[in-house]
């Protein structure tokens, strides 16, 4: 995690974080952005970074920034975000798909407000990780996630997810984006759980 730029600033980021999360759930719920169309905008979108990052385009420069102005590749955020929700309705059961998405939406979103704005205690696993924030993401992902999978599933998930995102996750010298760990960790805890003991994830 790294604290940049106003609490405002953060706090309209951390609400467009949810309110995509909470988009790509309904449109897909509702059929009416099949899976296969979110693939394709993601492609579009992936153009338009790499296109960017060559040309340089002032105007595409700061429509790709909106989410985050400080950010190396501007929209690469965004990308990773967008990318993370296509791969776990991809790879999972629509219920499981949703509720990890509504994970990374809710569960890392408040995790950074509340460790901007709260924290105090430090964690073991870095300089910027509090255990105020990771709670607290993991209270509100728990809460989002139960409205498609029963509420002790959702909680390990969302531990699982908050726990990985709060390690940051390095591949040699390359951080992983939590956007693209935090459904793919919240989705395999729920697909496991479903597999190994089926009641857990469908008591029904």
């Amino acid at each position: 995690m790294h604290y940049r730029g106003s609490l405002k600033l953060e706090i309209i980021r951390k609400v467009g974080h949810i309110a995509a999360g909470i988009a790509v759930v309904l449109l897909v719920q509702s059929q009416i952005m099949p899976v296969a169309v979110l693939g394709l905008l993601i492609l579009v979108l992936a153009a338009l970074i790499l296109y960017n990052a060559r040309e340089e385009k002032e105007l595409l420069t700061k429509v790709l920034s909106i989410n985050r102005a400080d950010a190396r590749i501007p929209g690469i955020e965004i990308l990773f975000f967008f990318i993370g929700c296509w791969l776990s309705l991809v790879l999972f059961p629509r219920d499981i798909a949703f509720a990890a998405i509504l994970i990374l939406a809710f569960g890392d979103a408040i995790a950074h407000l509340v460790s901007r704005r709260f924290g105090s205690t430090q964690t073991f696993m870095t300089k910027t990780t509090y255990l105020e924030g990771t709670i607290a993401g993991v209270i509100a992902g728990s809460l989002a996630a139960w409205l498609y999978v029963p509420l002790i599933p959702a909680i390990i998930a969302s531990i699982a997810a908050m726990l990985v995102e709060a390690g940051e996750l390095r591949i040699g010298d390359h951080h992983v984006d939590d956007n693209l760990l935090i459904p793919l960790i919240a989705g395999a805890a729920l697909w496991v759980m479903a597999l190994a003991f089926p009641f857990t994830i469908y008591p029904f």
